[in-house]
């Protein structure tokens, strides 16, 4: 019973995986997040000069909050959406992981130990996305999409 739970999440993961052109959105959800972050830093350039400028109208100066207020939230909802990407493939890896667990052969049980440790170590760097600052977020989006990339293809070569 077990194994046909499994081999039906699994096969139902890789249907929805084989419509998409990219199986991994991670990287696209990084790059959103650091254009937004971009945008943030112009709007907070913008506001500044509007609250300098002695020709600024109250006007001026609500708008300029309301840009940099709406740029603020394009970026959490681009962390959310990276966070999502994220998560989702973890899911996927799990779901190769369960594969290998269930196998019987030992190389099969040692491998599955050693890659559980690193997938968790993973779900452990990437759980406080949110407070990530903008400095560092090209460094630790390409430091994740290498683990991910180094972890699915030791889980591949695990596999065969």
């Amino acid at each position: 019973m077990r194994t046909i739970l499994w081999c039906s999440v699994l096969a139902t993961a890789l249907a929805a995986g084989g419509c998409k052109k990219k199986q991994d959105d991670t990287g696209s959800a990084a790059t959103q997040v650091h254009k937004n972050a971009e945008d943030v830093k112009d709007q907070a350039k913008d506001l500044d000069k509007t609250m300098s400028d002695k020709n600024a109208t109250a006007n001026d100066l609500n708008k300029a909050q309301g840009d940099l207020a709406a740029a603020k939230t394009d970026l959490n909802a681009a962390k959310d959406k990276y966070e999502i990407a994220v998560k989702d493939r973890l899911a996927k890896i799990d779901i190769r992981m369960h594969e290998l667990e269930a196998r019987t052969d030992a190389k099969s049980k040692d491998a599955y130990a050693a890659l559980q440790v690193r997938r968790n170590e993973l779900a452990a760097k990437t759980a406080d996305i949110k407070d990530r600052a903008a400095a560092d977020w090209d460094a630790f989006t390409k430091n994740v999409d290498d683990t991910f990339d180094k972890l699915e293809s030791d889980i591949k070569d695990a596999l065969k």
